[in-house]
């Protein structure tokens, strides 16, 4: 599959695994929803089958690459970060009108929901861009390359598997990265792979980062790319990130990748005192693995801003009200005559202010 920098120019063939579906009729946006027009045959259809078999296969790989593209998005430097760029959200220079992906990425529901309203067949319930944004993040550029999510039991297999110890941070979320054959950085780092020694780092960067070197595998704003030497440190490099409104990966995100590199010397160098390796090409490194980390923020609220768990005994409760029902009629007394008097701005306020007082200071345990 060719790369290209903004224009998107797959041409969204069916998954694999899906049937080919029959000439369908057009949807249009005449009303901008999508509206059946059969004067003209078209794709839309095939586009929700596609995305609701998408959210079916793994709805949770499919919330974090949407995570990642509205972190690219939401970066200044969103030209080079969102790579490609869905070709329906070009304006008409062919530049990135990111406007009309934030307009968008605002009316998106919670991918389950947006599965359920599919399987019931509500395919006019969602804004036409809505469904060309999802259908370009999550089938398009998801061809160039798979996510899929791993069990929490299969965390502690992976790190024998990678042969590493288990992170002192245990991760929220793994998934694997598979990417495909068809695109040509894939086919270079095969090639190299088969030539030179193997070895496996970690990259801990901001979210906002990951997706270009996912869709495209390109290196990090054109950048050399250094990985440490395990996942505590290269989590200490990837800084809190708030995530997509919708996500159910958490409010804040950390990732660190595991990468696999080549040995070619003349791209790759390490440096054994610090324990850092830098790669300087592209077809030197391939993604294998995502941790996620996230967190809510529950975790940073102050304890003045949680409201306290009361338990109530209400026996004890009536009895006190029992022993004090005098004290409670001066005070309610009091307190209903300054509201109904329309001198309860003088003395009688002052009244009910001290039966209040009372109320809460002497007489009940607040």
């Amino acid at each position: 599959m060719k790369l290209v920098t903004y224009l998107d120019n797959s041409d969204g063939a069916g998954l694999p695994g899906l049937p080919s579906l029959p000439s369908i009729p057009k949807y249009t946006n005449d009303s901008e929803f999508c509206v059946p027009c059969p004067a003209e045959p078209t794709k839309n259809l095939q586009q929700f089958y596609q995305v609701q078999e998408r959210l079916q296969s793994d709805l949770l790989a499919c919330d974090v690459r949407f995570s990642l593209f509205v972190a690219a998005a939401n970066s200044y430097m969103y030209e080079s970060l969102l790579r490609p760029f869905p070709k329906e959200f070009l304006d008409s220079n062919q530049r990135p009108d990111i406007n009309a992906i934030f307009d968008t990425v605002a009316d998106i529901d919670r991918l389950e929901s947006i599965l359920a309203q599919l399987m019931k067949g509500n395919y006019r319930r969602y804004h036409v861009k809505v469904m060309n944004l999802l259908h370009a993040v999550l089938v398009r550029h998801g061809e160039r390359v798979a996510l899929s999510t791993l069990r929490p039991c299969e965390f502690e297999d992976l790190y024998t598997h990678l042969q590493i110890g288990t992170p002192r941070m245990a991760p929220t979320q793994i998934f694997e990265v598979t990417p495909s054959l068809k695109c040509a950085h894939t086919k270079e780092y095969t090639s190299l792979r088969e030539q030179c020694p193997v070895r496996i780092g970690f990259y801990g960067a901001k979210l906002e980062k990951l997706y270009a070197m996912l869709t495209v595998g390109c290196l990090p704003m054109d950048k050399p790319l250094v990985l440490a030497r395990n996942v505590d440190d290269a989590l200490q490099l990837s800084p809190e990130s708030p995530g997509w409104g919708g996500s159910r990966c958490g409010a804040l995100l950390r990732c660190v990748a595991v990468v696999e590199y080549v040995v070619v010397p003349a791209h790759v160098s390490v440096d054994d005192d610090n324990g850092l390796v830098t790669i300087s090409e592209a077809s030197c490194m391939q993604i294998s693995y995502l941790m996620f980390f996230g967190q809510n923020f529950a975790k940073f609220e102050s304890p003045l801003m949680r409201q306290p768990k009361l338990a109530v005994n209400w026996n004890d409760t009536v009895k006190w009200m029992e022993d004090n029902k005098y004290a409670l009629s001066l005070g309610v007394y009091l307190m209903v005559l300054s509201l109904t008097s329309s001198s309860g701005r003088g003395i009688l306020h002052r009244f009910a202010c001290t039966g209040l007082h009372v109320l809460r200071k002497g007489f009940l345990k607040i």
